[in-house]
């Protein structure tokens, strides 16, 4: 299996680590997303280009939510992760996510 160039950053070290300026949606909130609903997931990666940026926010539609885990499928096609395209599935948990539709 081929290594990734990204990883999903948790949102909730994120929130912890600047509680002024990120905000991520609360359990309550995220509990009753099912299969159809989107959730946004950074994307973090590195680049020797300097005006690249490190991460990427990025929709996935949900399949299936199983054992407080998600398997949901990249809506949107990355600018800079090559490695990354559009209609991959992607596996997150909600620690991941830092928006819903």
């Amino acid at each position: 299996m081929k290594n990734k160039s990204w990883n999903l950053e948790e949102a909730q070290k994120l929130a912890e680590e600047f509680p002024n300026t990120f905000s991520k949606p609360s359990t309550e909130v995220i509990e009753p997303l099912e299969k159809g609903h989107k959730a946004k997931l950074i994307f973090k990666f590195v680049s020797d280009d300097p005006e690249v940026p490190s991460s990427e926010q990025l929709w996935v539609e949900i399949l299936l939510v199983q054992n407080n885990k998600f398997l949901g499928q990249l809506e949107d096609g990355p600018k800079y992760i090559q490695d990354l395209k559009c209609g991959e599935i992607i596996e997150f948990e909600e620690c991941h996510i830092i928006d819903i539709d």
